[in-house]
């Protein structure tokens, strides 16, 4: 069982938010934009109690509305199904809580079953009384629904209430094509916590911040302590008998009652009670305190050894953080077992991680991913707030949910932003006729981002370079004009030329990041296939050409294309541009012309920042001009095709 589906209202930041998760979901945004908020909603719902509500909780304080956090639950098991039966709504089971404060600023928490129940109401079971059968037999002409009638159906005599409930759940399955449907809120329906409480998925909620010393140690409500007491339930009677004869053993050695009792105890009770008697007649007894078995099992501790034996609380960060993944994926592997008369199933677990990459070095992180997406594809899920872009994976991107803090209703609120595969298997047929699948579409966009592109993701701009070249220097002309790239959150990436620029542009234009192209038009090239892509990406962003020989230098609101290439334009607006590649030659030696051109931009860049020169007097104005669009750059809407 997995959630396929969250709906959160008036929590916290979450004025209405919709997020449809798959079996990972990365949390990704600017910090205050909502994702913890996201996971504290599940720890409420999970929670099902008030012990986790306040004022505070409710979005703008607002108390007279109420929290309502309703989950969607697919991928259910056959024991998982069985169990939730009379509330499944198809093959899902849609699950509510709504919490309320009252006037005595008391909070109460009601749980909700949402299924479609015949929109009828003498079909419906909690309304079937002796009242109601009343009033609708004295109307039973009426009690038919396309052409179907109920009073034939039960035989033209009234029913009473016993029967009348039977013969509807008859009438609703014989007619179930004819009658109208609606979702309905059912409220603590008959039997629904104690069922919820027993078989809905386990919930861990990992904050930012967890010490070891709570995981580490034995108690029920841990997980260490429930893999621990699960030890002692599977191990075998003739085990507990022999680690039991033990410690009757180290008792004979230790206390009164063997004449095997260690000499020097002995000799150290005797000396006791001689001296004792010469002041009251009375008799001393050293007793050792012995563990029981459940004892010995609950005084383990984990200890770690990288060199050094200790106790993994005097470990480092990165170790302790580690540890407890770890924990927290044995405990779900191995101890939910649920047990239902003679049938046992296995209990699924969802994580709620806070930053799982904190104290975790570039290469585990992308351990834990590789971790993370193991037991996912298990029976488990995971939901996780991250800031690293080594935590996402652009080949999945539907398991990608950015958050954002905007101003929405006068008030500001977090807003998610999902791509789905739907979304770009739409725009690919509508765009070329193409059907593409699943596997395709992740296959084409997984090779054309890498860790480093990622960035993109978590950034408040995006600007799509064509090569190194502009990479390099490109941030040195901007820091110069006073715009530092990285201070504005702005992220600067790549594409290894025009061929990769569409699916980079439709990917971060699809999570709604504003989005800027610089590209070269090639336009005096030999190579018809260069041409072809160039007329292709001014074609998507809207200007349009009958030729590429009409081609000049373009800056535009969201992109700039270069008559020719890049090098071209540096000869053009850089007056002593072949002087400073021979300055570069003599100091650097040969070099690629990525770190040539970052070498002219360098030099030209300290003209300004430290002769105090104008920058509109020595940098290339089209690179200027560019630098102000960037500024000025903002999410203009949607170029898939899906959406228009």
């Amino acid at each position: 069982m997995k959630i396929s589906k969250i709906e959160i209202s008036n929590y916290r930041s979450l004025k209405k938010v919709t997020i449809y998760p798959k079996n990972l979901l990365a949390l990704i945004g600017r910090n205050n934009s909502g994702k913890s908020n996201v996971l504290k909603a599940l720890q409420l719902f999970f929670d099902g109690g008030v012990k986790l509500v306040n004022e505070e909780v409710f979005y703008n304080h607002d108390t007279e509305n109420p929290i309502n956090i309703t989950l969607t639950f697919e991928d259910l098991s056959e024991w998982e199904k069985d169990q939730f039966t009379p509330w499944l709504e198809g093959e899902k089971l849609i699950v509510g809580r709504k919490y309320f404060s009252s006037e005595s600023d008391a909070y109460t928490v009601t749980t909700l079953a949402i299924k479609s129940v015949p929109d009828v109401e003498w079909l419906l079971e909690d309304n079937i009384n002796g009242e109601n059968i009343k009033r609708w037999w004295s109307q039973r002409n009426s009690l038919q629904i396309n052409g179907c009638d109920f009073v034939e159906f039960v035989g033209g005599t009234k029913p009473n209430v016993g029967t009348w409930k039977e013969k509807a759940k008859e009438f609703i399955e014989e007619y179930k094509e004819a009658i109208p449907f609606s979702l309905k809120e059912i409220e603590n329906p008959k039997g629904y916590p104690g069922v919820l409480k027993g078989a809905l998925p386990e919930f861990i909620y990992v904050p930012a911040v967890r010490d070891i010393s709570d995981e580490a140690k034995v108690s029920r409500n841990n997980p260490f302590g429930q893999l621990i007491n699960s030890i002692l339930e599977k191990i075998s009677q003739e085990q507990k008998d022999i680690i039991s004869k033990g410690i009757k053993e180290l008792e004979k050695l230790l206390n009164r009652g063997s004449n095997d009792r260690i000499k020097e105890i002995r000799e150290i009770e005797d000396k006791l009670n001689q001296l004792i008697n010469e002041i009251i007649d009375c008799d001393i007894e050293i007793e050792m305190a012995l563990p029981k078995l459940k004892e010995v099992f609950g005084g383990a501790s984990l200890y770690a050894n990288d060199g050094v034996r200790t106790k993994i609380e005097a470990k480092g960060h990165g170790l302790q953080r580690s540890m407890i993944f770890t924990i927290l994926r044995a405990y779900a592997e191995l101890s939910h077992i649920i047990k239902a008369g003679e049938q046992a199933e296995q209990r699924s677990t969802i994580f709620a991680i806070e930053e799982p990459e904190l104290y975790l070095h570039p290469q585990l992180q992308r351990t834990l991913m590789g971790v993370f997406r193991d037991i996912s594809n298990g029976r488990d899920q995971i939901i996780y707030s991250t800031q690293s872009n080594l935590l996402v994976s652009v080949s999945s991107f539907d398991e990608i949910c950015i958050m954002r803090r905007e101003k929405r209703e006068g008030a500001l609120q977090s807003v998610p932003t999902q791509l789905s595969i739907d979304d770009l298997i739409e725009d690919l047929k509508i765009r070329k006729g193409i059907q593409a699948t699943e596997a395709g579409i992740r296959e084409q966009y997984s090779h054309v981002f890498d860790d480093n592109i990622n960035e993109g993701f978590f950034a408040d701009k995006v600007v799509i370079v064509e090569g190194d070249s502009e990479k390099y220097s490109l941030p040195l002309y901007s820091k110069a004009v006073g715009y530092d790239l990285d201070r504005n959150n702005v992220s600067l990436v790549h594409a290894d030329g025009k061929g990769q620029m569409d699916r980079l542009l439709r990917m971060f234009n699809g999570f709604r990041i504003p989005t800027f192209l610089w590209f070269d038009g090639d336009k005096n090239k030999d190579d018809k296939e260069i041409k072809k892509k160039t007329m292709e990406l001014l074609e998507l962003l809207g200007c349009k050409f009958e030729s590429i020989e009409e081609l000049t230098t373009l800056v535009n609101n969201n992109f700039a294309v270069l008559e020719d290439d890049y090098e071209k334009l540096l000869e053009l607006e850089i007056e002593n541009y072949q002087a400073l590649l021979e300055d570069c030659k003599k100091e650097i030696g040969p070099s690629g012309k990525p770190l040539k051109h970052k070498y002219v931009a360098t030099k030209l860049c300290s003209l300004v920042l430290e002769d105090g020169r104008s920058p509109h007097d020595i940098l290339p104005s089209t690179i200027l001009s560019i630098i102000e669009k960037i500024k000025e750059l903002k999410y203009s809407g949607s170029i898939l095709y899906k959406n228009k």
